[in-house]
């Protein structure tokens, strides 16, 4: 009797053991599959930054700056806010005018969600190296909710675009040694040249 009573039930519910076992089963695996694929959670827009997105910038400029902080928290104490704002936005609108300074955003429906600067300039005593100018990047800030979904990457590539359609050899950047985003940078083919040291 509790053999027949089990296989009737077995019978009864096989549709609900197919949708609760099977089909999340499935779903798991597409879910899995899609994530190491890399797909992104948001797509963004890349163009050229302009004077309205100057207050954008400087707030992804101070919310990286924020993070750079607690890698060293004494050496890179900052200014207040409201100090560095006005100089942050004048500079980089200095910089909008120079054609040897680059400025892109990326942009999800009219939201400012990542950033990135560099420029070409001479390497500290360039008069004694072969190479004496190359590619800076400066800033590149992604919102954290915008992390991890590919803007990052094409911030830097198209960063890196300019900066060799200008026929420089070598592009650099600075990064703490304990900052997890160097293996980003790593992941992307660079390599560390030296270590910058305080005492």
């Amino acid at each position: 009797m509790i053999y027949y009573n089990f296989k009737y039930l077995l019978n009864k519910y096989s549709v609900i053991s197919i949708c609760f076992i099977y089909i999340p089963f499935y779903s798991y695996i597409t879910l899995y599959i899609l994530l190491r694929m890399g797909m992104p959670k948001y797509s963004a827009n890349i163009r050229n930054g302009a004077e309205k997105d100057l207050y954008a910038f400087f707030e992804l400029y101070w919310i990286s700056s924020l993070e750079h902080v607690k890698y060293y928290e004494e050496f890179e104490s900052l200014k207040t806010k409201e100090q560095c704002r006005s100089y942050i936005i004048d500079r980089q609108r200095g910089y909008l005018k120079d054609k040897d300074h680059f400025f892109f955003v990326a942009e999800d429906e009219e939201k400012i969600v990542g950033i990135t600067s560099g420029h070409i300039g001479n390497r500290d005593e360039s008069e004694i190296y072969l190479i004496e100018t190359m590619g800076y990047i400066d800033e590149l800030c992604v919102l954290s909710e915008y992390r991890k979904s590919g803007i990052g990457k094409k911030l830097l590539e198209r960063i890196l675009q300019e900066l060799f359609q200008r026929e420089v050899k070598f592009v650099g950047l600075g990064v703490a040694y304990i900052n997890p985003a160097i293996d980003f940078y790593i992941s992307q083919g660079f390599a560390p040249s030296g270590l910058w040291m305080v005492r």
